[in-house]
């Protein structure tokens, strides 16, 4: 399937990759065929339009972007979940993160580097990340999503997410871990949290 930046074997920084779920329902029908039965039972739950064949094409894309490095086909990429919900594939060094909202989904991957990623469709109310800010996030004066996305991407890195409630994680003060803004097509607000110092990153587009 063609890309317009290189899936590497060895990943030499953060790759983050745009993925358009929109798709024609024949396409969906075969990117379907890559996911395992229990993906393909979750998608079938969620009942409002759109939004199983939008679950599919990014579960699908998650392991197109991983068999490239794993050196198997799509299906053959064995995902397991941790405790909080976060996939994995055991006894690799590879890491990576999902998250999708809207029509467009973004995954992460690294080698060694925990790191999580989320984004949020444009025009979302954010009244109530009002009362989950810190002081410092207050007088930053950023935009309410783009903190949202930087405390939701650090949760997940961390290995959960914002159940372990919100208004504990200050972005003005991370410890342990870097944070990137990411420039997303269609206005789409996102946010990149790296293990270490550095969020250094490469964004990509995934096709079909």
């Amino acid at each position: 399937m063609p890309t317009d930046g290189r899936i590497l074997l060895h990943l030499r920084n953060v790759e983050v990759w745009q993925v358009e779920l929109e798709q024609d329902e024949p396409l969906v029908a075969r990117l379907r065929g890559l996911l395992s039965a229990d993906e393909c039972a979750r998608a079938d739950r969620l009942k409002r339009p759109g939004h199983g064949a939008r679950w599919i094409v990014s579960r699908a894309a998650l392991r197109i972007l991983l068999c490239a490095r794993l050196g198997c086909v799509p299906e053959e990429v064995p995902l397991d979940v941790a405790e909080h919900g976060k996939p994995f594939v055991a006894g690799t060094r590879l890491r990576f993160n999902l998250s999708h909202s809207g029509t467009l989904a973004v995954v992460a991957v690294a080698e060694d580097l925990a790191v999580g990623v989320d984004l949020e469709r444009p025009g979302r109310n954010a009244a109530a990340v009002e009362r989950t800010l810190s002081a410092g996030e207050r007088a930053s004066g950023d935009d309410l999503l783009q903190l949202w996305c930087r405390k939701e991407a650090w949760a997940k890195a961390i290995g959960g997410g914002l159940g372990w409630a919100p208004e504990a994680f200050d972005t003005t003060r991370v410890d342990g871990y870097a944070l990137a803004d990411l420039a997303l097509a269609g206005g789409y607000v996102g946010a990149l949290a790296v293990e270490g110092q550095d969020a250094a990153h490469t964004l990509c587009r995934l096709t079909f």
